[in-house]
């Protein structure tokens, strides 16, 4: 089988796939501070703590929560938004 990935969504409306790991087995003990590492790694000059992802309408905050608790699967799409210093995160 092959990479299991998801579609980030990013702010522009572009799409990069991101892989994640390679087994199922690994996908079910992936978390969200996992995926935000992976997804800083695709975007030049962007830092890790500042990227906010949602998955189906809900923030992924909690960086020690595993993705199969937000029923994140191969080819879920994350989007991605970039949180502006002095900005109001809602």
């Amino acid at each position: 089988t092959g990479k299991i990935a998801v579609i980030m969504q990013g702010l522009s409306g572009e799409t990069k796939t991101i892989d994640l790991c390679d087994t199922d087995e690994q996908m079910q003990r992936m978390t969200v501070k996992q995926l935000r590492g992976k997804i800083a790694e695709k975007i030049p000059g962007q830092g890790a703590d500042d990227l906010r992802m949602i998955f189906t309408n809900k923030r992924l905050d909690d960086d020690s929560a595993l993705l199969s608790s937000h029923g994140i699967v191969h080819r879920s799409v994350i989007q991605l938004v970039i949180l502006v210093p002095g900005g109001l995160a809602s």
